[in-house]
Formats: structure tokens, C-alpha cells, sequence
């Protein structure tokens, strides 16, 4: 009796889970092509890599370059240089000023705030001693 009892459980079972899978079909496209999403569909193709492929278009591991990629001339390093230096230099000065001037007026501040939590902490200890009397 227990034997049967567990078949008919082990039916009931699969049967109540089979059911609602079986119903999540209908939600799954019908044929067997891809779907692109939207974000990705918009996206910018991807450029070669410069890997040497094969004939048949698979990557050759190991296999180095013939020739180096173009580089930038001399005369365009040269200048880029002194375009940063230049540059580096000014923004050295200039920070150097603006650093004394903000630190100034930080301590300024600070000292104006000092000021005021002197006067604020004074002022209930005077309150308290004329309710006192």
C-alpha cells in the first residue's frame, strides 16, 4: 500500500511541476534565430585586431608582424614635448601662488570659526550664572 501511495505522490508531484514548465514554451520563440539586442545592435563594428589569420580565418598563435605600425615622427614628439613642459612649468607657478592664497584663507576661516565657537561655549556659561542668582 505505501509503495502505491508513493507512486501516486511521485506523479502528483511531477505532474504540478511539469505543468507550469511546459506552459513557459509559448513564451520562447518559435525559431531558432537569434535575437540582437537593441544595445548591442547599435554598437560600433570592431576593427582588426592586426592578428595574422589563416586561410581558413583562425588566429595564428606566435606568429609576429612583418613590420612595425606606423609611428609618430621625431619632430612630432619633440614638439608635444615642449607643449607639456611649457605648460607644466606655468601650471607650477600658478599652483604655487594659489596654493599660499588658499591656504591663507583655510586658516582664515579656521580661525574666524574658532573664533565664534569661543564666543558660542562663553555665552551659556554666562546665561547660567545669571539664572543662578
Amino acid at each position: 500500500m505505501t509503495m502505491a501511495l508513493r507512486a501516486v505522490r511521485l506523479t502528483a508531484m511531477c505532474v504540478s511541476l511539469g505543468l507550469p514548465l511546459s506552459a513557459c514554451q509559448a513564451f520562447l520563440p518559435r525559431d531558432e534565430t537569434p535575437v540582437i539586442p537593441v544595445s548591442l545592435a547599435a554598437a560600433p563594428p570592431i576593427g582588426s585586431s592586426g592578428q595574422k589569420l589563416d586561410a581558413q580565418g583562425f588566429p595564428m598563435i606566435g606568429h609576429k608582424p612583418r613590420g612595425a605600425m606606423a609611428q609618430v615622427s621625431d619632430e612630432e614628439v619633440t614638439k608635444t614635448e615642449t607643449q607639456y613642459s611649457r605648460r607644466a612649468a606655468g601650471n607650477a607657478r600658478a599652483s604655487d601662488a594659489g596654493y599660499r592664497r588658499d591656504v591663507a584663507e583655510l586658516q582664515a576661516l579656521a580661525a574666524r570659526q574658532q573664533a565664534e565657537a569661543d564666543r558660542a561655549l562663553a555665552a551659556p556659561a554666562e546665561d547660567a550664572s545669571s539664572r543662578a542668582r
